[in-house]
């Protein structure tokens, strides 16, 4: 008995929602993330959407990058078409490498440095390891910040499986013209007894992309363990090494673009990000405290010893140095070293009353963060090679919230205040001139979420948070005039779910942004824009007809207004944010195949604060445009006896070769970035 529901628990264990608890109950914990299971999201006081294993795995995607285009609200920029070094915004919120987006693993900062260095310019996730997506729009910023403006993204791992189960499997794109790129996916593990689980891991992408100049080879190894110490306490234990290097074919001139876009004129451009990655977090189930029904202490501890660096061919012509048109005859590299820890121990209580129930959640974290930073170059005519930059931070930041869920009215009305404090101190030393410089900032961020069951078809919700962004390294060695970035948030929706086959959400949202720091091109340097507004809609439904077995159908639509409020350019769009998204998926399964076929939108954008109509002679600034794209997965299982299961799929990206491209991504700021075209892909997978 003791055995089934240890296992029974293991895989919501390892997601951080439940513990074991000694009278072999599931104890709900402080996690407000639950689970992040699609159910979860029906009484969710803001706007959130799941990716479940389904949509994953049969939805036609090659990348994690095409998966997340199906949320509303969700933009990326694919500069590679194998994942490596995903480009995402959220509400128009874009920066380079992901940078104003909270990016997790398992509810564990993904990130080089969760404050000095939040561009994900090392991704160590591929997507065979991936068991689904969790994207919190709003109402999770008191307890997941800083950095957390447009939402958190929660990655959640394949949970290792209550009975030992293996799995190898094999897939292959094909750009055509010999480009192909092999993703080679291992994995063991399961519950050795009672009270040890463990699972291995092993990844390896290695291939071309769709353009010249495109090898890239990806490792990716995990170890994770579990311990049940006792029913009331657990402990999980993770190890990770990724490895990657990526030749990276940059941007073109709008004319070698329309002479081929599959080209590449950088032919001294790549990146190359190693990592290990520990965490531990232990959880003990407390039981009944006095007055305190339930309690629960977890303890997150986490770190890793990373190192990434870009080669980027440049020219020296003075105000030319990124257009793609002229030969580079310097090559830049910046090659960055992170020692990161933090820890975060968190309390909750439940305490129920005669008519108020209660939720208490107190929590903490310390991060620290030493980053070394150089930027050298190398004159090609002569080898000469020197150091440009030669910069160390050294980061120490805190934090402490609070919050409180009060259940009114037979629990149908969940009010819930918070407060989080941010203390971030950022030290920064010149090595070549030895001066040194430190930016200490304290904010105080309250929150406040409202949700009411109004019906057990009809919930109602709003939010409200104030969240931070700390100055990034980028910014503080480019210059310009930079600071701590500070938003308010607000939200309302309504989900309507009649039956459980339709799932209807609408939401608002409003984001008015302090100082938003943005890049310039043209200027190599970051601006303060001033205020920004981002305001909008978000419509996202699922319809599983009854009258059509098998037939399952999402779309969703956002409309954003991303507006700079002062300054030169006010009124002008912010920077790479499209009005309009559409979303559209579905998938039909039939005789034990699967069909799906999934699209995706997006309005045209200007990579430029002043909005420039017209794309100059360097491809600097300029519009970005419309696009739609198409992709389509057929999936069965080949063969099935007991546990033993063979799966294959072949799927078509970009169905109908759109052309589209996009501008100022981080080393190749200027001109065209082709989006990839059409690519095939064919997979095999065997669980035993």
């Amino acid at each position: 008995m003791k055995h089934t529901k240890i296992a029974t628990a293991l895989a919501m264990v390892l997601a951080g929602k439940f513990t074991y608890a000694a009278d072999q109950t599931m104890v709900v914990s402080g996690n407000i993330l639950g689970d992040s299971r699609a159910e979860e999201v029906k009484t969710w006081a803001g706007s959130r959407t799941v990716i479940s294993n389904d949509q994953l795995e049969k939805g036609g995607n090659r990348t994690l990058d095409d998966a997340l285009q199906r949320v509303p609200g969700v933009k990326i920029q694919d500069e590679t078409g194998t994942g490596v070094l995903p480009q995402i915004a959220v509400r128009g919120l874009y920066d380079s490498r992901s940078g104003r987006a909270q990016i997790l693993e398992d509810g564990i900062p993904l990130v080089l440095a969760p404050y000095g260095q939040e561009g994900m310019s090392l991704f160590p996730v591929t997507f065979a390891t991936i068991d689904r997506i969790d994207v919190v729009r709003g109402g999770a910023a008191v307890q997941y910040g800083p950095n957390n403006v447009g939402g958190v993204i929660n990655l959640i791992s394949k949970p290792i499986p209550l009975k030992w189960e293996s799995e190898i499997s094999e897939r292959a794109t094909f750009y055509g013209k010999g480009r192909n790129l092999w993703d080679t996916y291992l994995r063991t593990g399961g519950m050795l007894n009672d009270d040890f689980g463990l699972q291995v891991e092993a990844n390896q992408v290695k291939g071309n992309s769709f353009r010249e100049n495109s090898a890239s080879k990806v490792q990716n190894f995990r170890i994770r363990g579990l311990w049940n110490i006792n029913e009331d306490t657990t402990l999980n234990l993770s190890y990770q090494y990724y490895d990657a290097h990526a030749d990276l074919a940059g941007a073109l001139s709008a004319a070698d673009y329309r002479h081929d876009r599959r080209q590449s004129t950088r032919p001294f451009d790549d990146y190359d990000g190693h990592t290990k990655r520990y965490s531990a977090v232990y959880n003990q189930q407390l039981g009944s405290l006095g007055f305190i029904d339930s309690a629960e202490f977890n303890w997150m501890f986490f770190g890793h010893q990373s190192d990434r660096d870009f080669h980027v061919g440049m020219s020296s012509v003075p105000g030319q140095t990124w257009n793609p048109a002229l030969p580079a005859d310097i090559v830049q590299n910046s090659p960055r070293n992170f020692k990161v820890w933090g820890t975060e121990p968190r309390l909750s209580m439940d305490i129920n009353g005669d008519k108020v129930n209660q939720q208490w959640i107190i929590g903490g974290r310390f991060v620290s963060e030493k980053i070394d930073y150089q930027v050298r170059q190398q004159t090609l005519a002569t080898s000469a090679t020197a150091v440009t930059r030669d910069w160390r931070f050294d980061d120490k930041a805190w934090a402490g919230y609070v919050s409180n869920a009060v259940k009114l009215l037979d629990d149908t009305l969940t009010i819930t205040p918070g407060m989080r404090f941010e203390h971030v101190g950022e030290d920064y030393t010149d090595r070549k001139t030895g001066q040194s410089t430190s930016a200490p900032d304290d904010q105080w961020l309250p929150g406040l979420t409202v949700g009411y069951q109004l019906t057990p078809e009809w919930f109602l919700y709003a939010d409200m948070q104030k969240s931070l962004r700390p100055a990034q390294v980028t910014q503080i060695v480019k210059g310009g005039d930079v600071s701590s970035e500070l938003a308010w948030n607000y939200e309302s929706g309504v989900r309507y779910t009649p039956t459980k086959n339709v799932s209807l959400h609408a939401g608002l949202y409003r984001i008015d942004y302090k100082d938003q720091i943005s890049y310039d091109s043209v200027t190599d340097s970051y601006l303060n824009i001033g205020r920004t507004r981002h305001q909008g809609v978000e419509l996202e439904g699922f319809w599983s007809p009854e009258a059509v077995e098998g037939l399952k159908l999402h779309a969703g639509y956002a409309y954003l207004q991303a507006e700079q409020r002062n300054g030169p350019n006010a009124g002008k769009n912010v920077p790479y944010a499209s009005r309009n998204q559409i979303t559209m998926d579905g998938s039909y399964d039939w005789r034990g195949t699967t069909f799906a076929l999934s699209g995706y939108y997006f309005s045209k954008s200007w990579s430029d604060a002043a909005n420039t109509e017209h794309e100059d002679s360097t491809g600097a600034v300029g519009p970005m445009p419309a696009y739609w794209v198409w992709n389509a997965q057929v999936s069965r299982d080949l063969y099935k006896s007991g546990s033993t299961v063979l799966n294959g799929y072949l799927g078509i990206n970009n169905l109908f070769n759109r052309d589209y491209w996009f501008r100022g991504i981080d080393t190749s700021p200027w001109g065209r970035q082709p989006a990839p075209g059409r690519s095939v892909t064919a997979g095999v997978s065997l669980k035993f």
